[in-house]
């Protein structure tokens, strides 16, 4: 047996990252998968907040994190973004979906749980659409998703502050161009 060129079969153990989406009767679902960071987020943004202030209101918003390894504070900004907008026209929040301990602390130091329902209830989704990714992300989205998280908590406006004192800059220069 030749060791030198023996091919070993490898496993592929990452979960490619991804956002997918869908509306059916008035519920809104989200599928998070993988690692989600800030370039998937600009889309989902667009189209969810679109849903939400258009009629008929939108009853329930669903969102996955069952294939969800890691989530960055950008895409848990969007949620309470999410929610906060739910709660205009719908008298329940956001349910997260199937946390694993991960996410769930994640959510829980951020002060996301008290905002939202969590569940390890199985919710039917309908066959869900991938949303693509917008590479780098606007400033003003990273702004308004970070100025959500800091309002949750003094502790996040000190943990925030540096960081939105630079997105408010880089925002204003967006505009300027």
């Amino acid at each position: 047996m030749d060791y030198d060129t023996m091919q070993i079969p490898t496993c592929e153990a990452a979960v490619e990252e991804a956002l997918f989406y869908r509306e059916s009767g008035n519920v809104l679902y989200i599928r998070a998968q993988g690692h989600i960071a800030v370039k998937l987020c600009a889309e989902l943004k667009a189209r969810v907040f679109e849903r939400l202030e258009a009629n008929p209101p939108v009853q329930r918003l669903y969102v996955d994190l069952g294939p969800c390894e890691y989530m960055d504070s950008t895409f848990m900004g969007l949620l309470v973004g999410f929610n906060k907008r739910l709660l205009r026209f719908s008298e329940k929040p956001i349910t997260i979906l199937r946390a694993n301990e991960t996410c769930q602390k994640l959510l829980r130091t951020i002060g996301i749980t008290r905002l939202v329902e969590l569940s390890d209830e199985a919710v039917p989704f309908p066959e869900l659409e991938p949303i693509g990714s917008a590479g780098a992300a606007p400033a003003g989205m990273l702004l308004d998703a970070h100025e959500d998280l800091a309002g949750l908590s003094e502790e996040n406006e000190k943990k925030f502050a540096g960081l939105l004192s630079i997105l408010e800059q880089k925002a204003r220069d967006e505009k300027a161009d």
